[in-house]
């Protein structure tokens, strides 16, 4: 690249209510340790547009369809988020455009929030709030009313998916003595760091021997829809499915109706097929389904966590070093 033609990042991490937006301060902290960089980052999707065909790096989500083409000196986008399913349109997956992204940035803060709703669900403690919410004292029907109260230790869990979040899900779960289950693509010889690892083929198997089925896996055209009406009766009916993955991994209608027929003990759900989740839809209302909204990801030092992430990779890029978190672009993750 010539003195006249510095590399040009444009960054563009915006979202319509502003809680997404990167704060200034890191692209202010970035230019001062590159300063033979060039950073834009405008404030709009226009302003957007007109510079992305400056670009040789794109930092955040400032690609769409419609803006691809001109986009002709773009080499590499790099986003925050662990999910790029919205990204990969066929122009650019054809394309010679890298992708990289930010798994494992989020790991910690799901593996505890999957932990969180766990416990929960054992030791009744969303019956217990909704209870306080009413002032009644529950206790001789929290005792009675099934499902039971019950350890995590002894509980088998199958996981749908062992990236950096499923990962950080597994050791946090064996640590609380239950046993897990990986269901993965590619299972290796050595199941750590869960207790057994195996194939997309087994899946059914699997379902049917939890007690906690938990979904963080990507959403790709192989998993959209991953657990329809016929999976979801595999679930036993003391088990209870979390879903932190994406809300198409699931077939909502299909859900709904078989949790509002007790057809297995609950759900936890932080992802939904629509966000925000209508305020008709019947999970709501269901005492025995936890709804958060699309929070497991949130924790400390978020933007710290992912611009330490781009700043290696823009090391990386700088001295013709390999990226991290590249993305498949066909698998789509």
């Amino acid at each position: 690249m010539s003195a006249a033609s510095p590399l040009h990042v444009l960054e563009y991490i915006r979202h319509q209510d502003g809680i997404w937006d990167l704060p200034a301060e890191y692209v202010d902290s970035l230019r001062r340790e590159f300063p033979q960089v060039r950073f834009s980052s405008p404030a709009n999707n226009a302003a957007c547009d007109a510079l992305l065909p400056e670009a040789d790096i794109v930092l955040g989500w400032a690609v769409r369809p419609d803006n691809f083409a001109p986009a002709r000196r773009l080499k590499w986008i790099q986003v925050t988020a662990a999910g790029v399913g919205g990204l990969l349109f066929p122009e650019l997956v054809a394309s010679d455009v890298i992708v990289t992204n930010g798994r494992g940035l989020h790991a910690v803060s799901m593996a505890e929030h999957t932990l969180g709703v766990m416990l929960m669900f054992v030791r009744k403690l969303h019956l217990a709030r909704d209870a306080q919410r009413e002032r009644v004292w529950n206790q001789d029907a929290q005792w009675a009313t099934p499902p039971p109260f019950r350890d995590l230790g002894g509980t088998t869990m199958a996981l749908v998916g062992l990236g950096a979040v499923g990962s950080a899900i597994a050791t946090r779960a064996q640590a609380l003595g239950v046993r897990v289950i990986a269901v993965r693509r590619h299972p290796a010889a050595d199941p750590a760091p869960a207790d057994a690892q195996w194939g997309n083929e087994r899946l059914d198997e699997a379902v049917a021997a939890a007690d906690w089925v938990v979904l963080a896996a990507p959403l790709t055209p192989d998993t959209r829809g991953l657990f329809d009406r016929a999976r979801l009766a595999r679930l036993q009916p003391g088990a209870v499915l979390v879903n932190l993955g994406r809300g198409a991994l699931v077939d909502e209608a299909a859900l709904i109706e078989a949790l509002a027929e007790h057809r297995f003990a609950g759900a936890a759900l932080d992802v939904f097929e629509n966000e925000p989740l209508d305020t008709r839809s019947p999970l709501w209302s269901m005492p025995h389904v936890i709804v958060t909204p699309h929070v497991s990801g949130f924790g400390p030092r978020y933007w710290e966590r992912g611009m330490e992430l781009f700043r290696r990779n823009l090391h990386a890029w700088n001295a013709g070093r390999p990226l991290e978190n590249l993305v498949d672009k066909q698998a789509g993750y």
